[in-house]
C-alpha cells in the first residue's frame, strides 16, 4: 500500500501496530507527512526543532481564517497505543483532508505534536510548541480524544512532573552499615512523606499526587547509592498547584536530611489547565446532535471532575482550541489499559473515527464561510 492509498482506518492500524513512544516517533510522523505531500498540503519536517513534529499547510482560495488540527501519535511504553493516539493522528489527517475539499477559502493545517504522554526529551511538545509561537498565525484549533463518552469542553488537571535522584554512599550491608547512607531511604521517606501531604490539601482542587521508585539499588547487600523516584502532582488549580511543589520540594529537602543524602530535581513541563470556549464547544456539540449522537449539554460536562491532563490544555490558552471526546469502549473502561489497547483498534473505534472526521470538517467549513462565528468564538476566548 503506497502513502496516497492509505484511507483514515488503514493509517489508525498501521500507526496502532508502529506503537513508538514519544520523542521516537520517526515512522509514524514520516507516514503522515507523505500522505498529507499526496493530498497538496506542504510539510515541514522536523518542525521547531523536534526532530518528530510536523507543519503541514494547505491554502484554498484567496483569503479566509486558518484552521489547525493537532495529530499526536505517540504510544505508552509498554502497552502500546492504549490512549488511543493513533485515532487522534488519523482524526487530524483526515478531518484536515476532507476540510480541504470542503471549504472554499482558508487555510487548512496539520500540526503533529509528539510525546504527549512525557516520554522522552520533547515530552509535552505542544507546550514547547505553545511558547515558540506555533499558533500565532492559527484562528482555530481542533482536535480529538478517544474514550468511554461522547463529550465537548472537557476539562483538565494541571500537572507537573519530577525526577528526583538521592545520592548516598554505598557499603557493605553487614560488613560496616556504618558507613552507608541510603539513598533509597531518602526515596522511600519522601514517597512516604507525600502520601501524609494528601491528608492536608484542599479538597475542591481536585489534587492527584503518583509516583513510583524507578531506581533503588542494585544488590541487597550493597547500600543503594542512587535512588530515582518519579512523582506527578495534579490539580485543577493551577496556583494552588505552584503551592504544592513547593511543598513537596520542601519534603525532598527535609528527607534528604534525615537519610544524610544529597539530591537533585528534574522538573518536567507545567501542563496547565483547558480554557473552555463555550461558543466553540456548543457549535460542535450542535453538530453532532444533528448527525444522532447524544453528547451532554456543556454545563453537565463542565460540572464533572476533570480527570486527565493534557498539553493540549496549553494551546487553549493562547487561542481558540477544542479537543473533542469521542466513545470507543463501554463507559468505565480503564484508560492505558489492555482493553483500552484493543479498543482503540476496534470496529467501535473505526465508526467513531469516521464521525470525528465528518463532523471537524463540517465545522471547519461552517467556521470559514461564517464571519459572525468566527466573532462570536474568538469574543468567547477573549473575555474567558
Amino acid at each position: 500500500m503506497t502513502d496516497s492509498q492509505y484511507d483514515f482506518w488503514s493509517l489508525a492500524l498501521k500507526i496502532h501496530e508502529l506503537a513508538e513512544v514519544g520523542s521516537q516517533e520517526y515512522k509514524s510522523s514520516s507516514l503522515i507527512s507523505e500522505i498529507l505531500r499526496s493530498h497538496g498540503f506542504d510539510v515541514k519536517i522536523p518542525y521547531l526543532d523536534i526532530p518528530t513534529a510536523f507543519r503541514a499547510e494547505k491554502k484554498i482560495g484567496t483569503s479566509g481564517p486558518t484552521i489547525a488540527f493537532l495529530a499526536e501519535y505517540d504510544a505508552l511504553p509498554g502497552i502500546g497505543h492504549a490512549c488511543g493516539h493513533n485515532l487522534i493522528a488519523s482524526a487530524a489527517v483526515f478531518s484536515a483532508i476532507e476540510s480541504s475539499r470542503k471549504i472554499r477559502n482558508g487555510t487548512i493545517v496539520v500540526i503533529g505534536t509528539p510525546d504527549e504522554e512525557g516520554s522522552g526529551p520533547y515530552s509535552g511538545s505542544k507546550i514547547i510548541m505553545t511558547r515558540k509561537g506555533a499558533f500565532r498565525d492559527i484562528d482555530v484549533v481542533l482536535g480529538s480524544h478517544p474514550g468511554d463518552t461522547w463529550s465537548v469542553g472537557d476539562q483538565s488537571l494541571a500537572v507537573q512532573d519530577f525526577v528526583v535522584t538521592f545520592t548516598g554512599y554505598a557499603s557493605h550491608e553487614a560488613g560496616n552499615p556504618e558507613k552507608g547512607r541510603s539513598a533509597l531511604n531518602g526515596s522511600i521517606l519522601t514517597y512516604e512523606a507525600v502520601n501524609m501531604m494528601r491528608q492536608h490539601v484542599r479538597r475542591d482542587a481536585n489534587v492527584v499526587i503518583h509516583a513510583i521508585i524507578s531506581e533503588g539499588g542494585k544488590a541487597s547487600n550493597v547500600t543503594p547509592e542512587r535512588s530515582v523516584l518519579n512523582i506527578g502532582i495534579r490539580s485543577s488549580d493551577t496556583q494552588y498547584l505552584s503551592e504544592l511543589i513547593s511543598r513537596f520540594k520542601r519534603i525532598v529537602e527535609g528527607c534528604a536530611i534525615a537519610s544524610e543524602t544529597t539530591y537533585t530535581i528534574e522538573e518536567g513541563p507545567l501542563f496547565l489547565t483547558t480554557k473552555i470556549n463555550k461558543q466553540l464547544s456548543n457549535a460542535i456539540r450542535d453538530i453532532l446532535i444533528s448527525k444522532g449522537i447524544d453528547v451532554p449539554p456543556l454545563e453537565k460536562t463542565l460540572a464533572m471532575i476533570p480527570t486527565g491532563s493534557t498539553d493540549f490544555a496549553n494551546v487553549t490558552q493562547v487561542v481558540p482550541a477544542l479537543e473533542l471526546s469521542y466513545q470507543i469502549a463501554e463507559r468505565g473502561t480503564p484508560w492505558h489499559s489492555r482493553l483500552s489497547l484493543e479498543a482503540a483498534r476496534s470496529e467501535w473505534a473505526r465508526k467513531s473515527l469516521a464521525m470525528v472526521i465528518d463532523t471537524l470538517s463540517e465545522f471547519a467549513k461552517k467556521y470559514a464561510e461564517n464571519p459572525s462565528l468566527r466573532e462570536k468564538i474568538r469574543e468567547d476566548f477573549m473575555s474567558s
